[in-house]
């Protein structure tokens, strides 16, 4: 395990909760409220950390696509189902807390993740529609090529037709994203070379070249990049074992839970909102936001013990029988 990789989640987490509090704040009309819309980058930071865990995780052991498949529908759906299935009861009983914002609810994409432009019962279900659509690419790549990790060059290739075709989720610049990942692994595991890195340059010119520069993969994208690939550079300089023991604790229990977080902080914030609103109705803005991420993070933290963990080993067992 990487250190910094693994604060990184946590803070990727935080990131994404604080900016769905900051929606909430603003629906709630607190005086001086804004969306802080830069904490959307957090699903940018998972994106790019996805792309490095796999190769990374894989590259050194023999690889059958059947089983990578396999175990990443194991961990990664059970956990969204048990959320989906929650939000079913929900939507059937109080149609209106599910996605109150508006927009079509999809049940049958809700559960396999199908792409569309309609919302999930657990909205940010959208982004593991492309975790998987990555997932599918690396497969692919790897039945026809022994070296997984050039995975980058399809995942770039194909925003760039998105240029020449019509765009859509099969093509989007979300790809590049997953691409900086991997191409960090390749500096990374050749212990940052001239070779990797004007390869990483290269492809800084072919992101600025594909994306417009409102695009995603360009405004949260290669700032994220940038973060994550400075903090694998800090792990191998600074000695992690005696700096800052107490902060780096906490944000490597944040990274254990940092997909319960995700998961479950959609749910924490209809509850926390609306007891924040009814006790302390003259909140102001900066009491508002501590308590709705705060105790967001908290309750991912148990979800993750008490759930997320319980409900991986159960499907595992199941699953793996002999």
């Amino acid at each position: 395990m990487i250190n910094s990789i693994q604060y990184l989640r946590g803070i990727a987490a935080i990131l994404v909760v604080y900016y769905h509090s900051t929606i909430k704040s603003v629906q709630n009309n607190l005086p001086d409220a804004e969306v802080f819309s830069f904490g959307q980058a957090g699903v940018d930071l998972f994106f790019i950390i996805s792309g490095f865990i796999i190769c990374f995780s894989t590259d050194k052991h023999s690889f059958s696509a059947v089983k990578f498949l396999k175990s990443r529908i194991l961990r990664i759906i059970p956990l969204y189902w048990f959320f989906t299935l929650l939000a079913l009861v929900i939507f059937i009983v109080l149609p209106d807390l599910v996605n109150s914002s508006g927009g079509e609810t999809v049940v049958f994409k809700s559960f396999f993740l199908l792409p569309t432009e309609d919302k999930y019962l657990v909205r940010n279900g959208w982004t593991l529609s492309y975790e998987f659509y990555f997932y599918f690419i690396f497969a692919l790549f790897s039945l026809f090529f022994i070296k997984r990790n050039l995975v980058f060059i399809p995942l770039i290739l194909l925003p760039m037709l998105g240029m020449i075709l019509d765009a859509n989720f099969y093509f989007d610049s979300y790809l590049l994203e997953f691409a900086m990942g991997v191409i960090s692994y390749n500096i990374f595991k050749n212990n940052l070379s001239i070779k990797y890195d004007f390869l990483l340059l290269l492809f800084i010119l072919i992101v600025f070249f594909t994306c417009s520069l409102e695009s995603k993969a360009c405004v949260y994208g290669l700032p994220m990049w940038f973060l994550f690939h400075g903090s694998l550079v800090l792990d191998r300089i600074i000695n992690s074992k005696d700096l800052l023991k107490r902060t780096k604790k906490l944000l490597f229990k944040l990274g254990d839970s940092s997909y319960s977080l995700y998961l479950s902080h959609a749910f924490s914030l209809v509850i926390l909102n609306k007891l924040v609103m009814y006790f302390f109705p003259t909140a102001n803005k900066e009491v508002y936001l501590f308590i709705l991420t705060s105790v967001s993070i908290i309750i991912g933290h148990f979800v993750y013990i008490f759930v997320e963990l319980n409900i991986n080993l159960y499907f595992k067992r199941l699953f793996n029988k002999k």
